[in-house]
């Protein structure tokens, strides 16, 4: 009987050329090479330190509801946001019999200690990366508003262009692509193009 995976995928946003798609497209062909049976695919965008995440919260229940031997990601840092939540997690699908399989990461096997040393070693990890990151973040903004630079996203676009920039999506640009254009974000030309259509 082939193992019964549950696939998921999560991106930060929508709006910067990332794609949970394409996660779970990389999924289902590991899980063709591996003889997996996909049972569920499952994805958010929304950013990994947040707590509630639909898309996860609905992944774990049904891998409580039974019938899930593997839960798949391609990274332990798509579904886990701290060390410690990669432990609960980890156990909490453990002892319903699921194993964690991050795809980008080598073959994990949960139920090893070795796998499980893997997974406390990449948490801690990425936990740093992220810390890292927010804390060279915060130290930019700092600098910036010292030197009197104004922050914030520009808001208004150029709607003379709305034409312009519906031919280049069309074409395959991206949002960022077009806000780098013509200005203003991209969620706001996708949004104004939404509109117009």
């Amino acid at each position: 009987m082939k193992p019964r995976a549950l696939l998921y995928a999560r991106v930060s946003t929508a709006d910067k050329g990332q794609d949970w798609h394409a996660q779970i497209e990389e999924l289902e062909r590991v899980a063709d090479q591996r003889g997996w049976e996909v049972v569920g695919h499952y994805h958010d965008t929304t950013s990994g330190a947040k707590a509630s995440r639909p898309g996860l919260d609905a992944a774990i229940a049904r891998c409580r509801r039974g019938g899930v031997n593997i839960f798949a990601a391609v990274s332990t840092d798509r579904f886990a946001r701290s060390v410690l939540n990669l432990l609960r997690l980890v156990g909490e699908l453990e002892a319903l019999g699921v194993k964690i399989a991050a795809t980008r990461e080598g073959a994990l096997d949960t139920t090893t200690p070795q796998g499980r040393a893997f997974l406390v070693v990449r948490g801690a990890f990425a936990e740093l990366e992220r810390s890292l990151r927010a804390e060279g973040i915060r130290e930019g903004l700092a600098i910036r508003r010292a030197r009197g630079v104004k922050l914030g996203r520009p808001r208004g676009l150029d709607y003379s262009r709305l034409e312009d920039a519906k031919i280049h999506r069309m074409s395959g640009a991206t949002w960022q692509t077009i806000a780098d254009l013509y200005g203003g974000t991209p969620g706001a030309w996708s949004r104004a193009l939404s509109r117009a259509a």
